[in-house]
């Protein structure tokens, strides 16, 4: 069965730590919430209010162990896609809800 956009699990992650930024690359460490998926996209706005687009491009659960998806309580690094990331100000506790691909 495939799901629509708007059937899957909306993805959400709580930020522990930002590990990277700049040349449309965010990589950050997160503890999720609800099940996010590879590609899932997220809509943040920028310190001057203008909205930044971002994708998941992957998930790393260990160092050398990259995986399509991450679900709650379990951590990863995430490297997210978009141009205006060095424009965010995303610090620890900060919560990211998107949309998933579908499956």
């Amino acid at each position: 069965m495939t799901m629509t956009p708007a059937q899957a699990p909306q993805p959400e992650v709580e930020i522990v730590q930002v590990d990277a930024t700049g040349a449309a690359r965010l990589a950050v460490v997160v503890r999720c919430l609800e099940t996010t998926r590879l590609g899932a996209r997220f809509r943040c706005t920028s310190q001057d209010g203008h909205d930044v687009d971002l994708v998941l491009a992957e998930i790393r659960r260990y160092p050398k162990v990259t995986v399509d998806e991450v679900d709650p309580p379990h951590g990863a690094r995430l490297v997210l896609t978009g141009a205006g990331t060095d424009d965010l100000h995303i610090e620890p506790g900060d919560v990211l809800r998107g949309t998933n691909p579908a499956a």
